[in-house]
């Protein structure tokens, strides 16, 4: 039923927003609140508050605007703006004559016969982001020093990798379990090479990572497959369809699996290979099977919190959905909650990056132990 009422808003709303030509989102800064009047009630609003906004950028920069702003009798629809935010504005532009045709719209566009709206949409969050990230770049060279640095090299190397080749790929309809281990391979091999440098252990580190998470990708297309997932588990990636028609969202699951597991997995087989190099340094003539009990007894311990920490990631970026299922838990048994195709996605992801972990400590140990020994 939800996803049917989703549906119809969305279907409504681009029906009447062909008589819109044109939009643009510009940046804004409230400068002061002119007045406020009462709203109608009838339709849901409280007041109108009018602000005069400058606005900051795009060919009107400077210009200064007045802009209302409803506040809604529901309070969860309600933005908190005031004098001083800079805010994200809402440009559009509106034909007085709702049945002219496409060329004739352009044609008003020339002639300027056209109504220009501009509306609040949102607060400007970009400074906020801009220096959480300064706090985050400056703990981390505090705190891990030279490594910190190396790490965040890593990081933003395989960040550009993801936006630059690993999402146009996927966007050109190619493979997205093959990119996403072409994306885990590339950034195992940067951070270990820039963190250890060129060497036994890097090399099993780079192995162990790109088996553990090879496994749970392949897990999760597998059981995906067995579970019928289509991928449209979510009412506005239907809404997406037209456009997503040649991209395999079966793949696009296991592939997130991938990239989500690949921390975890990474930090579980660097540990392995650097203590396996550890042990092997003190001890060159140390027996193989001795060799391999040890890096599996030194996996175990770390298994636990590794886990724990995808597990808790993927609960906790699932917290509104568990909330929803829990306040509606009398509406809908658990037969019919297991069955949601959202909820079944996180929880295979959860337990296959779960997989790829536990794998990886006796593959990385084998590994190891097999290259140090021969």
């Amino acid at each position: 039923m939800k996803k049917i009422i989703y549906l119809s808003v969305i279907i409504l709303s681009l029906i009447f927003s062909t008589f819109s030509l044109s939009e643009e989102y510009i940046s804004g800064k409230v400068i002061s609140l002119l007045e406020e009047s009462i709203g109608n009630e009838e339709e849901g609003i409280e007041k109108i508050s009018k602000f005069k906004v400058k606005i900051l950028n795009g060919t009107e920069k400077g210009k200064e605007v007045q802009v209302d702003f409803p506040t809604y009798l529901e309070k969860q629809y309600n933005m908190s703006i005031k004098v001083g935010d800079k805010v994200v504005l809402y440009k559009s532009y509106d034909s007085t004559d709702s049945e002219s045709g496409k060329e004739e719209v352009e044609e008003n566009i020339k002639a300027e016969n056209l109504i220009e709206r501009i509306d609040i949409s949102d607060v400007d969050k970009r400074n906020i982001f801009y220096f959480l990230t300064l706090i985050f770049v400056g703990l981390t060279v505090f705190i891990a020093k030279k490594n910190g640095l190396k790490s965040l090299l890593a990081l933003f190397l395989t960040l550009i990798f993801i936006i630059k080749i690993f999402i146009p790929a996927i966007a050109q309809g190619y493979s997205s379990i093959l990119f996403a281990v072409l994306t885990c391979i590339f950034s195992t091999v940067i951070t270990t090479l820039l963190i250890t440098g060129f060497s036994k252990k890097t090399f099993i580190a780079i192995l162990g990572t790109t088996s553990g998470v090879i496994v749970a990708g392949l897990l999760s297309y597998s059981f995906g497959n067995l579970m019928r997932l289509t991928g449209y588990g979510d009412a506005d990636v239907l809404s997406y369809a037209g456009i997503l028609s040649n991209i395999d969202l079966k793949e696009l699951i296991s592939a997130g699996v991938i990239i989500g597991s690949l921390g975890a997995v990474m930090d579980v087989a660097v540990s392995i290979s650097s203590s396996i190099n550890e042990l092997y340094e003190i001890n060159p003539n140390i027996e193989e099977k001795v060799l391999f009990k040890s890096a599996m007894n030194i996996g175990n311990d770390i298994i636990g919190t590794m886990i724990n920490t995808l597990i808790l990631a993927y609960i906790g970026s699932s917290m509104l959905t568990i909330l929803l299922v829990y306040i509606q838990s009398s509406e809908y048994p658990l037969i019919r909650v297991l069955n949601y195709e959202d909820i079944a996605v996180e929880i295979l992801r959860a337990v296959c990056g779960s997989i790829g972990i536990l794998i990886s400590v006796p593959l990385t140990s084998y590994m190891g132990t097999k290259i140090y020994k021969k």
